[in-house]
């Protein structure tokens, strides 16, 4: 299997190379690039086109929000996962109306941060658990085409629930008793059947509609 290929993007270089050792340690990461500001982040990954951009927020000039929002626009199969020391739920949210797949606090432990970068590279979006419910409250709302949310099937409804509080899919399938092929099949139906695009979004529309209680 090819190696997850990671920019790292902070301001600060003593970080970004301690962050960069430290993922050395994972034989399946792959750090490919550092940035020190947002347009270099940008520009790096257009070049670089890597499996995952880890983004500060506190960058100087363009901080990370802006350039996360430009990276998704103009290299929209690149995912971004944000690692910041901002746990404020106003710093979580506007990463998530940039388009970020992920919102960590350097704080996390290492596994954690291995953990999320193989999550989010799977296409298992996620948000630090202390910021998810006000986060998934008062994010844009997705662009829905849902006509009757009642479409979802049982089974759907009860991963979207999982979803909701915080699960990734191996988490989802071993608490259903079902393989993560299985889980991420249920996720497409959620996702086609609501018209989002992914677990945030689709969290998102479930909260601020109802659907399930965060």
């Amino acid at each position: 299997m090819a190696a997850l290929r990671i920019l790292l993007v902070d301001d600060h270089r003593v970080i970004a190379d301690s962050l960069a050792r430290l993922l050395q340690d994972d034989p399946a990461i792959q750090v490919v690039g550092i940035a020190a500001t947002g347009p270099e982040a940008i520009s790096l990954a257009r070049l670089l086109r890597p499996s995952l951009v880890v983004m500060d927020i506190g960058l100087p000039g363009m901080d990370g929000v802006e350039a996360t929002w430009t990276i998704r626009r103009q290299c929209p199969d690149v995912p971004v996962l944000m690692l910041t020391m901002f746990e404020q739920d106003a710093f979580a949210i506007d990463a998530l109306r940039a388009g970020a797949a992920g919102y960590l606090l350097k704080t996390a432990t290492p596994a954690e941060l291995f953990h999320a970068i193989h999550a989010v590279c799977e296409g298992d979006g996620l948000v630090y658990p202390r910021t998810a419910t006000a986060a998934l409250q008062r994010a844009v709302p997705p662009r829905s085409r849902v006509q009757d949310p009642g479409a979802l099937s049982r089974r759907e409804l009860e991963v979207l629930q999982l979803v909701v509080g915080g699960a990734d899919i191996a988490a989802i399938g071993r608490q259903l008793m079902l393989s993560p092929h299985t889980i991420r099949n249920h996720l497409k139906g959620v996702y086609r059947k609501l018209g989002v695009r992914g677990r945030v979004e689709a969290a998102a529309y479930a909260v601020r509609r109802g659907l399930i209680k965060p």
